[in-house]
């Protein structure tokens, strides 16, 4: 009986120690794992139907297209009473309309409508809506280190991102379940001494063909918890 115990034990810290010495890097793979199991991602075309709350003003709903495969990109928005419509292609070729009519060169400037803008568009939701899968794009750089710290009131392991200066500067967290390996929320900072910079509290999930995304991010102030809004994921189709 004592050494069946003798056992028991020493698989439990057996458990407990590889759990403890998880890398970063199996981590994500984990992470991965759970939200895109057939690894389909970069060869799929998402649609996301998304409504945008922020305090204080009018619901924007919009509509992303995000092209992984073909490499093109499209966002339909409603601001400001009007329908606008955005499309970039595999070249960085940009088309824009406002109300089913190609815009004059006044209204795309009123409107901010031009091809840089379209792009960060792009990068935004392609890098959002694609973590943790976008983690292993070239020129990211993964920590080796785990962290086990708290997030929105839970649990959770950290893994600390950062980016080739070719690529970008922000200072990135991401967190997740400590069982599921679920991602549950990120936060970045442009300085971290200065503790500026956002973070995002993931809820619910959306599955599709066998991908899954957080359905609801909701975006906080790092320095004094204010809430900037919401992104409420609306629908989600993969349809190849």
């Amino acid at each position: 009986m004592k050494a069946f115990f003798s056992l028991v034990i020493i698989a439990f810290f057996s458990v407990a120690v590889q759990a403890q010495q998880l890398t970063a890097d199996e981590l994500l793979q984990r992470s991965q794992q759970f939200h895109d199991p057939m690894g389909r991602w970069n060869d799929s075309r998402i649609a996301l139907v998304i409504h945008m709350e922020v305090p204080g003003r009018p619901t924007r709903p919009s509509k992303v297209v995000l092209d992984n495969k073909a490499n093109e990109f499209s966002l339909e928005m409603v601001q400001n009473g009007n329908f606008i419509t955005q499309h970039l292609d595999a070249r960085d070729s940009a088309t824009f309309t406002l109300n089913f009519i190609e815009p004059d060169s006044v209204m795309t400037d009123s409107l901010n409508l031009n091809l840089d803008r379209v792009k960060r568009w792009r990068d935004y939701y392609g890098y959002l809506y694609g973590l943790p899968m976008k983690l292993s794009d070239p020129g990211t750089i993964i920590s080796p280190e785990v962290t086990d710290t708290q997030f929105a009131g839970q649990p959770v392991k950290a893994i600390k991102v950062t980016y080739d200066a070719s690529v970008g500067s922000d200072i990135w967290y991401i967190y997740f379940h400590p069982e599921t390996y679920a991602m549950v929320g990120y936060r970045f900072y442009h300085d971290e001494a200065a503790n500026d910079g956002e973070y995002i509290v993931l809820s619910g999930m959306e599955i599709h063909k066998g991908i899954r995304i957080p359905k609801d991010r909701t975006w906080y102030m790092n320095a004094d918890d204010k809430l900037l809004g919401t992104d409420y994921l609306k629908s989600f189709k993969v349809t190849y």
